[in-house]
């Protein structure tokens, strides 16, 4: 920080306060700016010499102070009596209503820290403060609504000292969250004959390794609940005797989240009536989901073992489900899927090796279908089923990437009138997207990528009228021409689409049909931003095909190795260029003499060896040159 800071007296915000160890300004200079007010950062603690100089920032006179961060220089700070010393004469005004302690070394905490005459505190963080054995009495504090500990790694007991004494703890607590907390292995409840957090709606537990025991037993306003990496915790219902289970109360419960081995007892929670979203992840010792009654969402990722969904289905209530990494998993029979007739969104990915093909149209409300990484997966096929087309009215996005065996869809198209969104990537056998593509009049976005047999996308009737964004990628048999009449002109009709605004081509085989594209000038003049990527054979861009773009904003030129010039006069022609972008194009040794054009007000440039050297010194420009991330101008 600047040298003699106190001097501003009259100063009122300042946000972060660096404190200097030989040079800058030393914390003392906080001491006579009494109006400062707000959210300040005080950092570099360790550079304090003792506690006489901590005391003289007089923060405890700070009365306009509502947030508070004191920050240490790193988790490896000094643990002397010194570091405790001044954690204590940084003591805060009673306003104060946000505190976090950063990096503590101290093996305990001052005296001020839980004092419950703090009585607006209403959030407290307290990080990486690894040498404390015990937390302050935090419990006490009456406003307190959210409570953060992260990185206290020499903790192993949580225990009364938390809640404290006389009067019942955590009277408004909310939020509360333990993460990376690597010896912490016992949970103690305070005993008082109440819960122990009586408002408590959101418990969150993260890497904690080594926690053993239970859960709090008593958490009547519990909605959320998730637990990621603690393996070896064990849920109360579990574990209680009979004299103990009917005093268990998580009956608000709403979300729980599992992660990470922890043990599958906690899953008796699904009992819970209110319970609307569940997501597992990382389980190997599940193998068949209990009967779920009222879940909403419901999210199973890497779950090696499981092999079957609950004896009476999934619910009827459910609107999202998504499915990861469970290839043992058996696809639902149809007469079952038909009931989930409330189901928005469905993604499978990494799952339900068995399924071969997917009845479109079983779902009425289904606005969102994503498949990934099934490889046995054939077909897409409309269900013979009274309704099956119009429920097909209401879907929006269709996803389909990682299906090797994927070739064929319904007979005369996608009767999808709605999709917005269509998407194919990595599907080695698919020679051609769904019939009549023409006819998805509300399709704004189509992407298809790493398709290495597709031969066509729009022989019977051009592309989807309203597109206004369109990438090809890796599409390496795909021709832009008809050889019927000569082989010179395209016949997807990108010309004709007047709502693009942007268009991506590249990889495998798009050589070709850039060249075709940019010789008849077949981009439509509504472009925006093109990006043109990884184009191995293409020498130079032809001018003629983008000199019409008149309203194009962005260009993007990626990994072009063999891309040696850039057509000046055509660029010239570009009068609403914004940004023009040139990435590993090292064979590109100069831009075009003409110049650029004026609108032009970014030019980026990475790993161009040959405009780097150009560039690099180059201060008569009337725009913006960033170099490797670098701003040179």
């Amino acid at each position: 920080m600047p040298v003699q800071m106190g001097r501003l007296k009259s100063l009122r915000t300042l946000t972060t306060f660096v404190v200097g160890k030989s040079t800058g300004s030393p914390i003392g200079e906080l001491g006579d700016l009494s109006h400062l007010g707000g959210r300040i950062s005080i950092l570099k603690l360790n550079n304090v010499v003792d506690g006489r100089d901590a005391l003289q920032a007089n923060l405890k006179n700070k009365k306009d102070l509502k947030e508070l961060e004191l920050a240490w220089g790193s988790e490896d700070a000094d643990h002397s009596e010194k570091v405790r010393d001044v954690l204590d004469k940084l003591q805060p005004c009673m306003n104060l209503e946000k505190l976090t302690v950063k990096f503590y070394g101290g093996t305990s905490f001052p005296n001020w820290l839980g004092d419950s005459a703090f009585n607006k505190i209403k959030v407290m963080r307290l990080v990486g403060c690894h040498y404390c054995f015990e937390l302050p009495p935090l419990g006490q504090l009456p406003a307190l609504k959210e409570l953060f500990i992260r990185k206290m790694k020499f903790l192993r007991t949580l225990g009364l000292e938390l809640y404290g004494q006389p009067f019942q703890p955590f009277q408004s607590l909310e939020k509360l969250e333990f993460m990376e907390m690597a010896e912490w292995e016992e949970w103690v409840p305070s005993g008082s004959g109440g819960p122990d957090f009586p408002c408590l709606q959101e418990l969150i537990l993260e890497m904690c390794p080594k926690l053993r025991g239970s859960l709090p037993c008593d958490l009547p306003c519990l909605k959320k609940l998730s637990v990621e990496g603690c393996g070896v915790l064990h849920d109360q219902r579990a574990t209680a005797t009979t004299s103990t289970s009917t005093n268990l109360n998580y009956n608000s419960l709403q979300e729980l989240e599992i992660e990470d081995g922890c043990q599958t007892s906690l899953l008796s929670l699904l009992e819970t009536k209110l319970l609307s979203r569940l997501r597992i992840r990382n389980f190997n010792d599940i193998q068949c989901l209990p009967n779920i009654n009222r879940l909403q969402s419901l999210s199973l990722w890497n779950c090696p073992t499981l092999s079957s969904f609950p004896e009476d289905g999934l619910p009827t209530s459910l609107t999202s489900l998504y499915i990861e990494s469970c290839r043992r998993l058996e696809f639902l029979p149809h007469e079952m899927l038909a009931k989930l007739t409330s189901l928005h969104c469905l993604s499978i990915c990494n799952s339900c090796d068995s399924m071969r093909s997917f009845p479109l149209g079983i779902f009425p409300k289904l606005t969102t279908l994503m498949i990934g990484n099934c490889e046995n997966l054939e077909s897409l096929c409309l269900v013979e089923e009274e309704g099956a087309v119009e429920n097909l009215n209401h879907l929006n996005e269709l996803d389909i990437s990682g299906c090797p065996n994927l070739v064929c869809f319904p007979q005369g198209g996608l009767p999808t009138p709605n999709l917005t969104r269509l998407e194919f990537r990595r599907c080695d056998k698919l020679k051609s997207l769904p019939e009549r593509i023409h006819t998805l009049t509300a399709l704004q976005d189509l992407d298809i990528r790493d398709l290495p047999n597709l031969e066509s996308i729009a022989e019977d009737g051009g592309l989807p009228p309203n597109l206004r964004d369109f990438s090809i990628y890796n599409c390496e048999r795909l021709r832009a021409s008809s050889s019927s009449v000569g082989g010179d002109y395209c016949n997807w009709g990108l010309q004709a689409l007047v709502s693009l605004e942007e268009f991506m081509i590249g990889g495998r085989g798009s050589d070709e049909i850039l060249e075709t594209l940019l010789k008849q000038q077949l981009l439509p003049t509504t472009l925006h931003a093109l990006w043109i990527k990884e184009l191995s054979t293409l020498k130079s861009l032809d001018g003629k095909g983008l000199a019409h773009l008149t309203v194009l904003r962005s260009l993007y030129i990626n990994s072009c190795k063999s891309l040696e010039f850039l057509p000046g006069e055509a660029l010239q022609h570009l009068t609403s260029l914004q940004e023009l972008h040139i990435k590993d194009c090292p064979s590109l040794q100069f831009l075009p003499e003409e110049g650029l054009p004026p609108s032009l007000s970014c030019l980026r440039i990475y790993n161009c060896s040959g405009l780097e050297k150009r560039y690099q010194n180059n201060t008569r420009q009337d725009h913006r040159i960033e170099i490797n991330d670098e701003v040179i101008i």
